[in-house]
C-alpha cells in the first residue's frame, strides 16, 4: 500500500540551515497558485480567486498568507490576525524535533523557505494590527533569527514596536544589530527618537541631522500631518527614496511614536527649520555663513 507523501517537510542541507520541501501533489497545487497570482493580483477580484483557491487547498500556507494580508488591506485586522496566524501553525507542524529554534536557520536565500518567511511576516503585521505588539516583537526577532540576512525587514518595523512600548533602550540596540548598519533609512527617525528619549542629545542631533538630509519630506509630514496625501509614488520597484509619498507614509507613521515625548516634536521642528524655509529638499545645506538657528 502506498503512503501519503506529507505536503510539505524541512530537509537539513547544513549543521544549522533547514529548508521546505513540497510534495509532489502540493507543488502541483503551488503551480496553480503561481498562476493565479499572475493573472489576478493587484485586480478586483484577486481576494475572491484566493478564497476559491484555499476552499479546495486550505493547507496552502503561502495562499493563507496572501489571503490574510488582502483582509489587513481591507482594514479587517481580526480576519488577517485569524488568516496569518493558521498559514504559519500550518508550516511550523512540519518542524522535525531535531529543529532547533534560535540556533537553527531557515534563510531566504533558498527561495522554497520565502513562503514560509512571508507568512511569518504577515503574522508579524497582523499582531501589530491586533494591538499585540509584544507577540509582534517576538516574531520579528525570529524571523531575524531564522533569516540573518532579514531580506523580509523585521528590522525596519522592529523599532516601531518596541518605542511603542517604551523600550527605548532595546529599540536603540537594534540599530546596532551585526550585518545591518547603513539599512534603515527612514526607520533611521526611530533611531533619533530612541536616543531624545533616552537622553543622548548630541547623538541624538547628528542622527536627526542625517535624517533631515536624507529624507526631509518624513519630517514635513510629522510637522504638517493635516497636509494632502501626495500622488502615490511607488514603482516597480517599491515606494521611490525620497519621494513626497515616502515621506508622507512614514511620517504619518511614526508621527504618533514622535508624540512622547512631546519635546521630541518641538526639536524636531527646530532642526527642520532650514529645510522648511527652504521648501523641504533633499541634501539641503545652508549656504555659508548662515547664523545658526
Amino acid at each position: 500500500m502506498k503512503l501519503n507523501e506529507p505536503l510539505y517537510r524541512l530537509l537539513q542541507m547544513d549543521p544549522h540551515e533547514w529548508r521546505f520541501e513540497e510534495s509532489a501533489e502540493m507543488d502541483e497545487v503551488t503551480g496553480r497558485f503561481d498562476d493565479l497570482l499572475e493573472q489576478h493580483r493587484g485586480r478586483p477580484k484577486f481576494t475572491s480567486a484566493l478564497r476559491k483557491f484555499l476552499n479546495d487547498y486550505p493547507n496552502h500556507f503561502d495562499a493563507l498568507h496572501h489571503y490574510a494580508m488582502c483582509k489587513l488591506d481591507e482594514g479587517k485586522p481580526l480576519d488577517a490576525f485569524a488568516f496569518a496566524h493558521a498559514a504559519v501553525a500550518i508550516a511550523r507542524s512540519v518542524f522535525p524535533k531535531e529543529f532547533v529554534p534560535g540556533t537553527d536557520r531557515l534563510p531566504d536565500g533558498w527561495t522554497q523557505n520565502r513562503p514560509f518567511l512571508r507568512a511569518l511576516h504577515g503574522l508579524m503585521l497582523a499582531q501589530d494590527a491586533v494591538f499585540d505588539r509584544r507577540a509582534a516583537i517576538a516574531t520579528a526577532r525570529e524571523l531575524i533569527a531564522f533569516d540573518p540576512d532579514d531580506r523580509m525587514g523585521a528590522r525596519l518595523s522592529l523599532p516601531e514596536y518596541l518605542l511603542a512600548e517604551s523600550r527605548n533602550v532595546e529599540a536603540l540596540a537594534v540599530f546596532s544589530m551585526p550585518g545591518f548598519d547603513g539599512t534603515f533609512h527612514t526607520v533611521e527617525y526611530l533611531r533619533a527618537l530612541a536616543l531624545i528619549r533616552l537622553n543622548r542629545d548630541s547623538e541624538a542631533s547628528d542622527v536627526l541631522a542625517s535624517c533631515l538630509s536624507n529624507y526631509p519630506q518624513v519630517a514635513r509630514f510629522m510637522l504638517e500631518p493635516t497636509a494632502d496625501a501626495p500622488a502615490d509614488g511607488a514603482s516597480g520597484w517599491g515606494i521611490t527614496s525620497g519621494s513626497p509619498f515616502e515621506g508622507w507614509y512614514y511620517g504619518i507613521r511614526f508621527l504618533r511614536l514622535w508624540h512622547t515625548p512631546v519635546s521630541a516634536l518641538i526639536r524636531l521642528r527646530e532642526a527642520a527649520a532650514p529645510i522648511a524655509a527652504a521648501g523641504w529638499p533633499r541634501w539641503f545645506s545652508k549656504p555659508a555663513g548662515t547664523p545658526p538657528t
